[in-house]
């Protein structure tokens, strides 16, 4: 049988490639396997418990799965070191190598965001607009739990992730004003809910000018299984002003927090 010393850097290589390949280039076959599921499995866990519901959660998440990422790839290298002969198994060639990276790395070609989504129930958002300021501001990224309303009872002053009911593609980022049956009226830029005036510090108003249809709305009636969501910015948001009440179906989810900003001192900050 044909011996032969491994090399540790081509062992790093590959376990940088494809984590545990490293292993199995040791002929440590079995001890690959755990080490990839392992590295699959445990933030999976930590996603499930809802450690990322929080910024430093989310960031204890990636620095655990990093941290074992180089250590899957540090014990390829230094297995490979101490070995100093090495008979070749089956698998030892370098097309089944090539094999593994590719089915391995094919969970990046997934669909975007098919492992976040589905998966673990989260995702990320970039604010491309000033629709919700001064709450979000452009350029602001935020994590959010797509599975929150299927734990939690939609309320009034939720901010929601919801999909455009005119096009489907694109993804918006609101406030619930108004939950069905709720009668909602806006008057010079007041809003009254079932007649009574609605107190919201969140909103801003940069244009004095009253416009019809933007500052001067209804009434109506909330439909059943709808809501009415506005943006904070109600000088410059497409809501249901624009396309009327909203489905409850088109709700995606809830923004959670920031996890990147041009304000720095933004990071970490919780959406309410």
């Amino acid at each position: 049988m044909e011996k032969i010393k491994r090399k540790p850097i081509v062992a790093a290589i590959l376990s940088s490639l494809a984590p545990g390949l490293g292993q199995l280039y040791n002929g440590q076959i079995i001890k690959g396997i755990i080490l990839l599921l392992s590295l699959i499995l445990l933030p999976i866990i930590m996603f499930r418990i809802g450690l990322h519901h929080s910024f430093y959660g989310l960031a204890i998440i990636l620095l655990i799965f990093m941290c074992f990422l180089l250590f899957i790839i540090g014990e390829a290298f230094f297995t490979a070191i101490k070995k100093k002969e090495f008979v070749l198994k089956p698998y030892n060639k370098w097309y089944i190598y090539l094999l593994i990276i590719l089915l391995v790395n094919s969970i990046v070609l997934l669909p975007p965001n098919f492992l976040m989504n589905k998966v673990l129930g989260f995702s990320a958002y970039k604010m491309p607009t000033g629709s919700m300021e001064p709450t979000l501001r452009v350029g602001d990224y935020l994590v959010a739990d797509l599975k929150y309303f299927q734990k939690n009872k939609l309320q009034r002053g939720d901010l929601v992730v919801l999909q455009s009911p005119r096009d489907p593609a694109k993804i918006f980022i609101k406030r619930i004003i108004a939950l069905e049956g709720e009668k909602i009226e806006i008057k010079s830029k007041q809003v009254y809910l079932n007649d009574v005036p609605l107190p919201e510090g969140y909103k801003a108003h940069h244009d004095n000018k009253v416009y019809p249809g933007r500052d001067n709305f209804g009434p109506v009636i909330v439909p059943f299984d709808h809501c009415f969501v506005l943006g904070d910015n109600r000088d410059k948001s497409m809501d249901s002003r624009h396309w009327d009440s909203l489905l409850l179906k088109n709700i995606k989810g809830k923004p959670l927090y920031i996890y990147w900003a041009r304000d720095i001192t933004r990071i970490s900050m919780k959406i309410k």
